[in-house]
Parts: structure tokens; sequence; C-alpha cells
């Protein structure tokens, strides 16, 4: 699949500081109506939002989170979950990645937040898409972009990662509630890393059985790790299941998940 798209960068110069603050970013640029339906976590950053055209000229439209006094930050792209969810649904991950020194840029999907055209088609071109427009940018470290792609998004991650690799070789993967089996973890071709929750059906296919058959194909680097008392999407259920109209739902993402993606991409760099 040829990848020939526009990029449109609008820069926003301002920190955001406090959840307040961003709230009220979260409205000014469409991502929210009026009152966010969940918190948004606190953070320091430099956020930028681009536009930019899918293959097939829609206008998408995502946000980039830069840490604050770090020249040439390792860059993590998030490619989503099923769903239509916009950037806010990953605002969780970068209020996380971005004070550890990591830019993030996370995207609407079409038809959410900013994003035109209606859900429900194209997300790998979509996603292919805004992955272009993240490492186009510059202002990173080339050898240190980092892509994390969550439940559906890893199927798509392996399904066309060979497109992903022409856009940019990523210096390694993390694959978030990961759906990949023996079968098709081999199509990635990167240093690997695999979080899953205790609770999937399949854990061993998925976990330890995916990475054995990864190292068989190649040298890369690949570990797993099964996050205790999760439900799929790697949210804490230790005090009861998740109430996804509680908006306090955010706060509530594994630190077990969180320590082993932080450490694993910090052993990267």
């Amino acid at each position: 699949m040829a990848v020939g798209l526009g990029i449109c960068l609008i820069a926003a110069a301002c920190i955001l500081r406090d959840s307040e603050d961003l709230a009220s970013h979260a409205t000014r640029t469409g991502s929210a109506e009026a009152v966010p339906d969940f918190i948004r976590l606190p953070f320091e950053s430099l956020p930028q939002e681009i536009f930019f055209s899918s293959q097939d000229g829609t206008l998408l439209a995502g946000q980039f989170d830069w840490p604050l006094n770090r020249p040439l930050p390792p860059l993590v792209f998030i490619i989503h979950h099923s769903g239509p969810v916009d950037r806010d649904s990953y605002q969780y991950l970068a209020a996380r990645l971005v004070p550890a020194g990591y830019a993030v840029l996370r995207f609407d999907k079409r038809g959410t937040g900013k994003s035109a055209g209606a859900f429900g088609c194209c997300e790998a071109m979509d996603a292919l898409a805004a992955y272009l427009a993240a490492v186009s940018q510059g202002g990173f470290d080339e050898q240190r972009v980092f892509i994390v792609a969550q439940s559906v998004g890893t199927e798509i991650l392996a399904d066309h990662f060979v497109e992903f690799s022409r856009v940019h070789p990523p210096a390694g993967v993390v694959l978030l509630s990961s759906l990949l089996t023996p079968a098709n973890i081999r199509s990635i071709k990167a240093p690997l890393h695999i979080i899953i929750s205790d609770s999937e059906p399949n854990l061993a296919e998925i976990g330890p059985q995916a990475v054995e058959a990864f190292r068989k194909g190649y040298d890369y680097d690949a570990s797993y790790y099964i996050t205790p008392h999760t439900e799929h999407t790697l949210f804490d259920v230790s005090t009861g299941p998740i109430d996804w109209s509680d908006p306090g739902w955010p706060a509530r993402f594994s630190d077990q998940a969180w320590n082993s993606l932080i450490t694993w991409l910090d052993k990267q760099r």
C-alpha cells in the first residue's frame, strides 16, 4: 500500500501544568465537548496539535506532547484499541510517558475529536498516516522511535508492519493487551515486549508461546509480562470491576503494567 499523505503541523505554544489546564485544553482543541467525561491526569508538557491527511484525503488530527527541557527525546507512537476513541483515550499514558522523558503522539480516529470522516473504516490506513505525520515532524531522536499498540492495534501493526517500517523502522515495539499468537507474531521485526492481563483466556498462547515463536525466527530481544489483577486493557480490578462511566477510570491503569512498560522502554535507550 503506497503511503502518499499530506501533512500540516500546528504548534501550540503553551505548557499544561494541572488537571484543570488539561481539561480546558481538551475543550479548546475539540477533544472534549465541554466538561471532560473522564479525568485527565496532571502532567507538564509542551503540546503541539497536528493535522494530516489519510490516503483517501480525509483530514485527521492528533497531538504531540513534548517533555520540557529535553532536546531530541525518544518518541512513542500509540496505535489505538478498538472503538471510536480519540486522543484523550490515551491521555493517561501520555501523562506517565512524558514526565519520564518521552515525546508522545496520539491521534483522533476518523469521526472522533477533530478528525473528519465517519468512524467505521480505514483504521490501518489512518494509523499509517498518523505514523508518517509523527515521524515527519522532527525534533525527536530518530534512532529511538517506539510503537505502542493495544489490543486490535496489535493486529493492525502485525498486518501492516512492513508498511510501518517503510515509513520509519521502529527501535522497538510494545504490545499492550496483545492479540497476537505464534501464527502472526513474527510479522513484527523489531525488539518486542508484550504486556498482557492475567485474565486472558488464552494466556499461554499470547504470552510465552508467542515470545518463543518470535525468538525462533529472529535475534531481536523479546519478552513478556503478565499483569496481575487486571482486565483486558490492563486496568486494575483488584478492588472490583471497572465502571467505564466512572470518570476516574484513567487513574486505575495498572502500576505493574506501567512499570513493565517504562522499564522496557528505558532499557532500549
